[in-house]
């Protein structure tokens, strides 16, 4: 009989070959985990780039057009514009300023209540640990037929070869709209429309009409509007104004409005511009996120050590139609 040779694979070729497939599975693990960090770190990243870059160019855009249709400079006594620093009355002399809000309504009850102007530490933010987030509040006429900062459709102004009719008037109020379920944040928009005194009504474009003078077509004050910017958790807002003497200076809101009016000082400055501060948060947690602390231009904010990037984005806006050389004395 025959003798057969047989071959295979001895114990330390099985062993060197398992031990190869082991090192090759590690390596493989180790990829797919640096894979799915990374493709978090870049979703982070990302997400705040979205919320932080793309929406403050934004607000940016829409804040420019403050004061927009009327002239000169602007502070809390300017009717129909600027930045919206007054209610119905402004000033502490007697008797009292005429404020930037001055005989507008909603149906037939005028305006009232603080959280319609601009102010400072007005909204929650997105922890109860942060200080409380600003709201900004500007006015402005429409330059043409567009949209309001939540998707309203506005009335330019029209020109016929025998008559001439303004734009309507829009409202804007930027704040941190709270999400207490999620413990979240974002920046919302809410706006309103008004014919001023003097232009004919009613008057009709697309499906709004707008039946007399001086009434608002909501109430922005109690609307939620829409989402501007997500995970916005603070927002700080610094006014830019020119002294009587031609300096200038940056003051919080609630510093412009305690400017005191006396004898000597009749009338609180210019407001030629505006400082905006968000600390934004990403939608995704990353292994990486160790800062805590963020200062949001004059405001210092702790964070938790929650896992989530953060980042702060800060931007100044000339108010172009605020008369940028003018003084008010």
């Amino acid at each position: 009989m025959k003798n057969m040779n047989q071959s295979g694979f001895t114990l330390i070729e099985l062993m060197i070959a398992l031990t190869l497939g082991l090192i090759l599975v590690a390596v493989a693990i180790q990829l797919l985990i640096s894979g799915q960090v990374n493709y978090r770190i870049q979703t982070s990243a990302s997400s705040l780039q979205d919320s932080g870059v793309f929406g403050v160019n934004y607000v940016t855009k829409n804040i420019r057009l403050a004061n927009h249709g009327n002239a000169g400079a602007m502070n809390d006594e300017s009717l129909y514009g600027g930045i919206v620093l007054s209610n119905q009355t402004s000033g502490s002399a007697t008797p009292l300023a005429d404020g930037n809000l001055k005989g507008l309504k909603v149906g037939t009850a005028v305006l009232t209540g603080t959280n319609l102007i601009s102010a400072n530490l007005n909204n929650d933010s997105a922890l109860s640990t942060y200080q409380k987030s600003d709201q900004l509040v500007i006015m402005y006429q429409a330059p043409m037929n567009t949209f309001t900062c939540d998707g309203k459709k506005v009335k330019g102004p029209e020109k016929t070869n025998t008559s001439y009719a303004k734009g309507w008037y829009i409202i804007e109020r930027y704040y941190i709209n709270k999400d207490t379920t999620k413990n979240e944040a974002n920046l919302n928009c809410s706006s309103a429309m008004f014919v001023a005194t003097g232009e004919t009504v009613p008057q009709t474009y697309e499906s709004t009409t707008i039946s007399a003078v001086n009434t608002l077509t909501s109430n922005y004050a109690s609307n939620a509007g829409e989402m501007i910017a997500k995970n916005v958790e603070y927002m700080r807002v610094q006014l830019i104004i020119r002294n009587s003497d031609g300096s200038t200076r940056t003051l919080g809101i609630n510093q412009y409005n305690a400017i005191p009016i006396s004898a000597t000082v009749t009338h609180r400055p210019a407001v030629i511009g505006v400082n905006l501060g968000w600390l934004v948060r990403s939608t995704e947690k990353v292994a990486m996120a160790e800062k805590t602390n963020f200062a949001v231009l004059d405001q210092t904010i702790t964070a938790p050590s929650d896992g989530y990037m953060r980042h702060v984005y800060t931007t100044t806006i000339a108010l172009r139609n605020g008369g940028l050389g003018d003084i008010i004395q």
